[in-house]
């Protein structure tokens, strides 16, 4: 029996890579024979990058920004084998980058996506792929 798992991310809680392990794992102990093929799903906030990159064989790279509170954050992005970059706007300002104590769409700030975007830009890329959900403001 084939089996596909493809669960978008737990907001603030789990991403979806993760998710499908666990529903794998679950799938297995009752249908151990299972063929189950785990495909996470984003929808362009986090996640984005991990499953799309996974799913065409990219690499991953990061870039040191500003996060949505003015603190340096590692984002993500990956690169295609067609030549293609993906970047995620919640990686750089991403809501899942502040402290629940410290939420206020009005304090903060999206710069560091433009950051990443402007790194890319002149690094050569001329396709750029945008994921433009889970911002902080």
């Amino acid at each position: 029996m084939k089996i596909v798992v493809a669960p978008d991310s737990f907001k603030g809680n789990m991403r979806s890579a993760r998710v499908c392990e666990i529903i794998k794992q679950a799938i297995h102990c009752e249908v151990p024979d299972a063929d189950v093929v785990n495909v996470p799903m984003a929808d362009g906030g986090e996640g984005t990058v991990e499953s799309v990159v996974a799913a065409t064989g990219g690499k991953f790279e990061s870039l040191k920004v500003c996060g949505p509170l003015g603190d340096p954050v590692e984002a993500l992005y990956g690169l295609l084998p067609d030549g293609t970059a993906i970047m995620e706007m919640a990686s750089a300002s991403g809501i899942e980058l502040v402290p629940v104590g410290r939420l206020n769409p009005m304090a903060a700030t999206t710069y560091g996506t433009g950051e990443l975007l402007k790194h890319l830009i002149e690094e050569g890329h001329t396709s750029i792929v945008m994921g433009i959900g889970g911002s902080a403001t």
